[in-house]
């Protein structure tokens, strides 16, 4: 939540909010400065750019939804557990956020290209995440590949369950990936 009185906070929740709700391309400047209460040189001073605002936004995002992410997996001590807890977060962080998704992927569905520098902050989450996974596999003695299938099953989860409003995608995923951890 921004502290009343800080245009920066203002702004960068504000953008949170708008960015993840309807969409980076259809929030514009003044929505952004309406909606936080701040001046023009606010966005200016602090940020830049409005994409400059959104590459803070997508830093935040990372690093906020990543802690959430670990706590959750870090909660069981099995190593297959822990593999298995990355669906458990999905189970109740899409319901929550009202099926959304997940705010790179949606971010770079809209930038087509566009934006060389959102889309490598996109891009590095996704390498961070990969690269948890496989290391969750490989603690639990499977080979890195199975990371990367639980990886991918975990991401076309999120893009399913957005799709149809539903958890089933992410149940069938863990069942693919109980399979894995059985072999």
């Amino acid at each position: 939540m921004a502290r009343p009185g800080n245009p920066k906070e203002k702004l960068l929740s504000t953008a949170a909010r708008l960015f993840y709700k309807q969409g980076y391309q259809a929030t514009g400047i003044n929505q952004l400065l309406d909606e936080a209460g701040v001046a023009k040189a606010s966005l200016y001073t602090h940020f830049g750019s409005r994409e400059a605002l959104a590459l803070a936004y997508l830093k935040e995002a990372r690093a906020t939804w990543f802690r959430a992410f670990i706590a959750v997996v870090e909660k069981e001590k099995k190593p297959a557990a822990r593999l298995l807890a990355i669906f458990s977060f999905l189970e109740a962080s899409l319901p929550a956020n009202d099926f959304r998704g997940c705010r790179f992927i949606n971010m770079q569905a809209e930038l087509a290209g566009e934006s060389p520098l959102l889309q490598a902050q996109i891009k590095a989450h996704k390498q961070q995440l990969r690269q948890y996974v496989r290391q969750l596999a490989t603690d639990a003695g499977k080979a890195p590949l199975t990371g990367d299938t639980a990886y991918l099953l975990f991401e076309s989860a999120i893009v399913e369950s957005m799709v149809h409003r539903d958890l089933w995608p992410v149940k069938t995923a863990v069942k693919q990936v109980k399979q894995l951890l059985s072999v």
